[in-house]
């Protein structure tokens, strides 16, 4: 997925954002490829870790090995991102201009907010025409955050996703896709075990 977001430093644009940017990964690569990045996250700690990152600071952190065994370890970023912008606030309402961004990103998010359907609606809000959305996500919907109801696509939540993309249903315009892929994306759990998901990653291009 970094991968994947760090080839579109190929086409530079103004402003990118990535709504629920965590501890910041994906922004060091957008920042790549945009003048001027905007991170948005709820979780103010997680921000604050960003913000070292992106500064370029060694962080620490308790990395479990098994059990209730941890060792310490550390992250740090391979380039600095200081010029990034982090905005803590809900990525379903978050207070930015629509319309002004160039590149959208979600990553991982679909299946970890109450409405998978609003991210969609609030990436499109924010996308300048002409601009691209980027969303991937595992579709790895769980009952205590997602409703049956807000879940998109029943059996197949891609093939939803796309359609609803190219339709423009309930967006602003529509959108052509221009790069989709299954990503493999692992989750660790600690030095014996890991969760490997299938990621579908999806690129589009909003009408003008």
């Amino acid at each position: 997925i970094a991968a994947r977001l760090g080839a579109r430093a190929g086409e530079p644009v103004e402003r990118a954002v990535e709504l629920g940017c965590g501890v910041g990964g994906g922004l060091l690569e957008l920042a790549r490829g945009a003048r001027h990045v905007v991170g948005v996250d709820a979780q103010l700690a997680a921000l604050r870790r960003a913000r070292r990152i992106l500064d370029g600071e060694i962080v620490g952190y308790e990395r479990r090995v098994v059990g209730r065994h941890y060792a310490r370890a550390h992250v740090a970023a391979p380039r600095a991102a200081a010029e990034a912008a982090l905005v803590c606030a809900d990525a379903m309402d978050p207070p930015l201009v629509p319309g002004t961004f160039d590149r959208v990103v979600a990553v991982n998010l679909l299946d970890a907010v109450t409405s998978p359907p609003q991210i969609v609606a609030v990436a499109d809000g924010l996308c300048a025409p002409g601009g691209e959305v980027i969303l991937a996500s595992p579709y790895a919907w769980q009952a205590g955050i997602v409703a049956d109801e807000h879940r998109f696509g029943g059996a197949d939540p891609a093939a939803h996703l796309r359609a609803r993309l190219q339709a423009g249903e309930a967006l602003e315009a529509r959108y052509a896709i221009e790069d989709e892929a299954e990503l493999p994306w692992t989750l660790r759990r600690d030095a014996r075990s890991a969760v490997v998901y299938r990621v579908h990653w999806l690129r589009a291009r909003k009408s003008r």
